[in-house]
């Protein structure tokens, strides 16, 4: 049983409690967190029934572009807080340090949005040509400030274990945002546009809310120390996380130019189902990043590290192939026969998700060196792989070309930064077998993609169905010795009985 001082002091616990405590969380926080991100999967259903397939395609642009300035505002300091507030224990520093990042994000808000709104009819052209794109991008550009307060107040009540509010925050924006946009499509017909400003309106309710939550954490800094360490730790991150939310953007808009509307509808469709694994793996980041932070000083840190690695690698592997074998008929059930064929990117947009996150384990050292400038040279790796396979490969297969481009890009980039993170702070990670099982997985996912141009979509899904039995059966005797499989067997049989 793990009481409240031990919750405070992960250092203290065995490694069954470590565990214990990591899965109770990614429930919990990362769980709330999962479903708050959930919003354009538990929309999808509704929207592709209300809206043709190049409607939805323009409206899912200019969500994921709205996410895109929010991280762009943010820039890093979310991480560079969360370093910090863990770094100091006094709370009138902590407050500092919360109070000096919230201001700081504010001012770039208020300096940068009105030259986003004045110079809105050139950036629009990078999204859209449709009529009404220019007013899309203004309504956007209004959800920034509460955005980067939702976000702001979301991190900070999950720091603080303030759990009832970090789940009205979570939980109830996305609840709201849904409950919203059904009783606009069912009663009054909205549009694109009116769908965006339905969201505004609830965005703004819900930043409002999260300040009232967190503004006892708000003071008058003394000096401006803190944040010139909090700018210079978060700044590389920013580059890196503004990149990363800048792909999905450039995706969509390579495939709206190269391809068509109708294709960036598609695309839209097939990457929200790939959604379902970024909320798993969104949920466990969630709750490894204190976690991990908390614990590594720990001599047997790293067996507690291997042990989430392998567990984690296994169960997503496991999990895309099974997600690739239901693709097609669960669009069908969620959207309709007309989106049928964004069935086929599944595979590598989920692969490349979990590639993403088998790195967010393996990179912890650069974090842990606070060498954050380091994650500069993976994202550029990324950046450049992607882009190069898109080139090379979006002309040969279309939109699944461009898919492939991005788990290029994701391989190239978690290479780079486990390689650069073991330089920057040596662990002994177990590389070499979780190595073999994603290379084993990613070639069964590629010979299934073969399979969907020579054969019937039944045979595809059984295919993808066997696989992920056999990836189970390889990880149980890959990952784990037999004294660590007895150990998991026991333990299945205990919850059994």
């Amino acid at each position: 049983m793990i009481n409240n001082k031990d919750k405070n002091n992960l250092a203290g616990l065995n490694l069954k409690q470590r565990l214990s405590f990591l899965f109770k969380d990614s429930v919990l926080y990362g769980g709330a967190a999962a479903f708050s991100k959930s919003f354009t999967l538990i929309t999808f259903p509704i929207l592709t029934r209300h809206f043709s397939v190049s409607e939805y395609g323009l409206f899912d642009i200019f969500m994921v572009a709205a996410a895109m300035l929010g991280t762009f505002f943010v820039f890093g300091q979310d991480s560079a807080v969360a370093r910090y507030f863990y770094e100091y224990e006094k709370k009138r520093i902590r407050q500092e340090i919360i109070s000096l990042s919230l201001f700081y994000q504010f001012s770039c808000v208020l300096l940068l949005i009105p030259i986003g709104w004045i110079f809105s009819d050139t950036i629009v052209l990078l999204l859209s040509d449709a009529k009404n794109a220019q007013n899309l991008l203004k309504l956007i550009l209004l959800q920034v400030p509460f955005l980067v307060l939702i976000n702001f107040s979301i991190n900070l009540l999950k720091w603080t274990f303030s759990r009832a509010k970090f789940l009205i925050m979570s939980i109830g924006v996305s609840i709201t945002k849904v409950t919203a946009l059904i009783i606009g499509i069912k009663y009054y017909n909205i549009n694109v546009q009116d769908a965006l400003l339905i969201i505004l309106v609830v965005v703004a309710i819900f930043g409002i809310l999260g300040f009232s939550f967190i503004n006892k954490w708000m003071v008058l800094p003394r000096s401006i120390t803190y944040l010139n360490r909090l700018i210079k730790y978060a700044a590389p991150l920013g580059i890196i996380a503004v990149s990363g939310a800048f792909v999905p953007v450039m995706e969509r808009s390579i495939v709206n130019s190269l391809i068509g509307s109708v294709e960036l509808g598609l695309y839209a469709a097939g990457s929200k189902i790939a959604l379902i694994c970024m909320l798993l793996v969104g949920a466990f980041q969630t709750a490894w990043g204190p976690f991990s932070l908390s614990i590594y000083k720990q001599k047997d840190a790293i067996i507690t590290y291997n042990i989430v690695l392998k567990a984690f690698t296994a169960l997503m592997c496991i999990f895309v192939l099974a997600l690739s074998a239901i693709a097609n008929p669960f669009i069908t059930l969620l959207a309709t026969t007309e989106y049928s064929e964004a069935s086929v990117i599944v595979f590598p947009l989920a692969m490349g998700v979990v590639i993403k996150a088998v790195s967010w384990i393996t990179e912890i050292g650069i974090s842990l060196s606070k060498k954050s400038h380091l994650n500069l040279y993976s994202y550029f790796v990324f950046v450049v792989m992607t882009l190069l396979g898109i080139y090379i490969f979006a002309s040969q297969f279309g939109m699944l070309g461009v898919a492939l481009g991005v788990l290029a890009g994701q391989i190239g980039k978690s290479l780079m930064a486990s390689y650069l993170s073991f330089k920057a702070y040596s662990l002994n990670w177990k590389y070499k077998e979780i190595l073999v099982l994603l290379s084993i997985t990613i070639l069964m996912g590629l010979i299934g993609l073969v399979l969907y141009n020579i054969t019937s979509q039944l045979f595809v899904t059984i295919y993808y169905s066997i696989c992920s039995i056999t990836v189970l059966i390889i990880s149980i005797f890959l990952l784990f010795s037999k004294k660590e499989r007895k150990k998991i067997y026991s333990q299945i049989n205990n919850i059994g009985n």
